[in-house]
């Protein structure tokens, strides 16, 4: 009897044992996942087609994780320059963004294809491209340092404007016109014979003003929001370069979703790209509208070979390596 009375303590200790632990596991299985909170990057103002399209991606990203994934798009730099953001993303203290592929020329060696000159014949050309082969090689560089790439938005196509007309590429002799602080782009304007003049882009409006430099190169919207139509007043379509932009998130935040959390991201950023090229588009044809209004003769180039015929240097210095040229020879097969 003794025996029997031992065996149902040691049994009802064990069922109490079993039943407290069972409780213990109930609360942690039924509280969902800790709250994510993210915080995005964005040159541009929020009313900006890039903008519009990352507050996009924000607000799908936390309808479809039931705000687990909470995104917060810090638009207008509000948290550094480009250089800086990208950086601060390697690092993981930026968790996504949205930059121009121009900056990453020296960290992700393929972003040198999409910058060279005259490589792209129009919008839907730059599209197919970054859509497929060139963006699969720029993806696997990028995440090499630490970035992830989502999608890709629309940079716009760049051309020259001046305060002097500019029809051929003889008229660039001399010139002095505003870069980017880019070997590539300082090369691209020695190749047509121009002056090329690194200054930050706050300074271009006052450097036109006073004669500092004679001309600058962007796309329809930045030459109309900054004002710089009103002190250069001549726009040529040289269309010489239309970079790929990139939706990316740090791949430190990256390892830390799950499948479903990945592709839940990665949708929105697609969906978020599709808006905001379709946001381009309508922009840069307003953007030129206004400009026009306003006064601006508007050089529209119908041939452009003579123009990129003056890029081979470029070409040979940026896309030597085999990988490079076999980028673009891909690209200028595609249909």
């Amino acid at each position: 009897m003794k025996a029997l009375r031992a065996i149902g303590a040691k049994a009802g200790t064990a069922f109490c044992a079993a039943a407290l632990a069972a409780a213990a596991l109930l609360p942690l299985a039924a509280t969902p996942a800790a709250a994510q909170e993210w915080r995005g990057w964005n040159i541009h103002a929020a009313d900006y087609p890039n903008g519009q399209g990352l507050d996009r991606f924000g607000q799908l990203v936390m309808q479809r994780t039931n705000n687990r994934i909470r995104m917060r798009t810090y638009h207008s730099a509000q948290l550094g320059q480009q250089d800086e953001a990208i950086q601060q993303m390697r690092l993981g203290s930026i968790d996504f963004g949205n930059f121009n592929l121009s900056p990453f020329n020296n960290l992700a060696p393929s972003t040198n294809v999409v910058t060279l000159p005259f490589l792209f014949r129009n919008v839907a050309h730059s599209h197919a491209a970054i859509d497929g082969v060139a963006g699969q090689e720029i993806a696997k560089d990028l995440e090499a340092i630490g970035i992830i790439a989502l999608a890709w938005y629309d940079g716009g196509a760049r051309s020259v404007y001046s305060t002097r007309p500019i029809r051929t590429p003889a008229d660039m002799r001399g010139l002095k016109i505003r870069v980017q602080t880019s070997d590539l782009w300082i090369d691209l304007m020695r190749a047509l014979n121009a002056n090329p003049t690194p200054l930050p882009f706050g300074e271009v409006f006052t450097s036109l003003q006073s004669g500092v430099i004679d001309a600058a190169e962007n796309n329809f919207p930045s030459y109309e929001s900054t004002r710089h139509f009103e002190v250069a007043r001549y726009y040529t379509t040289t269309e010489h370069s239309n970079v790929p932009e990139v939706l990316a998130v740090s791949q430190q935040r990256w390892r830390r979703l799950n499948e479903q959390e990945r592709n839940i991201v990665r949708d929105a950023a697609r969906e978020s790209a599709t808006l905001q090229r379709q946001l381009w588009a309508e922009r840069e044809r307003v953007s030129r509208q206004r400009v026009e209004a306003a006064g601006v003769t508007v050089i529209e180039l119908t041939d452009r070979s003579p123009w990129s015929q003056l890029m081979e240097p470029v070409y040979a210095k940026y896309a030597s390596t085999p990988r490079l040229a076999g980028m673009v020879q891909a690209i200028r097969a595609l249909p």
